[in-house]
């Protein structure tokens, strides 16, 4: 039920195939999006993939082709494939990493300080064996960071992992950075937030998207984003600007405010969720 399985899903989908998605939480994506994204996405796809939730995996026998899975419920299934995305983890137990002098952490990621060396002289590590985000807009990152630091050892540059976008390119498409309402929550956080739909922009309603959103969170003493959420079209495209004010430290005032926003462009839904917040008044 994460983004690997939600991805595929689609693919598979779109080529013809039928679905059948089990789940043990009760909604799709429900560890890695915002609690709105997840259950407007689950609700979304229920006509397009069988959803078993709630349910566990517990038996699968016959031979590729002619599958029988049974469920924790008793429920018995039959498939052609069997796509297991339960998440992943380094193999550095297989590359006989400790012979070089190169520790990993508890989890099996290589361990790796703010300049990606490893704990052995002349060794830097990437990607997937130590990010603690295995995206690949992040390996990318961190490889330019690892050649800059190779080639000017006094002048090292340190990889930042503060604001993380990511996307699922599903239908409907989904990105988001910075925190979920649920995160903020929990941290006991004094946030404002807002939704804002895609019909209710010119674009939106000229593409006819019903259910497409903006979700946006901010402090609200502060005027600080905390976090970005866009279900619909170009998802992953209009995210952008919420990327850059978190980076940078903008507030969503700021964002909102300063730049012209192309009318009518679907960006509009970014812009009219940030003004939509409620903050605390300016202090002068």
């Amino acid at each position: 039920g994460g983004y690997i399985a939600a991805e595929l899903s689609h693919v598979f989908h779109s080529l013809g195939s039928r679905v059948t998605v089990i789940e043990q939480a009760d909604r799709l994506l429900a560890q890695q999006q915002d609690e709105l994204v997840s259950r407007t996405f689950t609700d979304l796809v229920r006509d397009q993939w069988d959803l078993r939730l709630g349910r566990e995996l517990t038996e699968v026998s016959g031979r590729p082709g002619d599958l029988r899975l049974t469920l924790d419920d008793g429920t018995e299934l039959t498939a052609d494939t069997l796509l297991v995305a339960v998440g992943r983890r380094p193999n550095s137990d297989r590359l006989g990493v400790a012979a070089a002098g190169v520790e990993t952490g508890d989890d099996g990621r290589i361990t790796v300080d703010e300049h990606l060396r490893t704990t052995a002289d002349g060794v830097w590590a990437l990607g997937d064996i130590s990010t603690q985000v295995p995206l690949k807009h992040v390996a990318n990152r961190e490889a330019e960071i690892v050649a800059h630091n190779l080639l000017h050892p006094d002048d090292r540059r340190t990889m930042n992992y503060d604001a993380v976008p990511s996307a699922v390119f599903t239908r409907p498409q989904i990105a988001q950075v910075g925190l979920t309402e649920q995160q903020a929550r929990e941290q006991g956080l004094d946030y404002a937030v807002a939704v804002h739909r895609y019909a209710d922009v010119a674009y939106g309603w000229a593409l006819e998207e019903t259910d497409g959103f903006c979700k946006v969170l901010a402090d609200r003493r502060t005027g600080r984003l905390l976090g970005g959420h866009i279900l619909g079209p170009q998802a992953a495209t209009l995210v952008q600007p919420l990327v850059i004010a978190l980076t940078s430290g903008m507030t969503v005032r700021e964002l909102s405010a300063q730049p012209l926003w192309i009318h009518p462009a679907l960006t509009e839904v970014v812009e009219n969720a940030l003004k939509d917040l409620d903050l605390e008044p300016e202090r002068k």
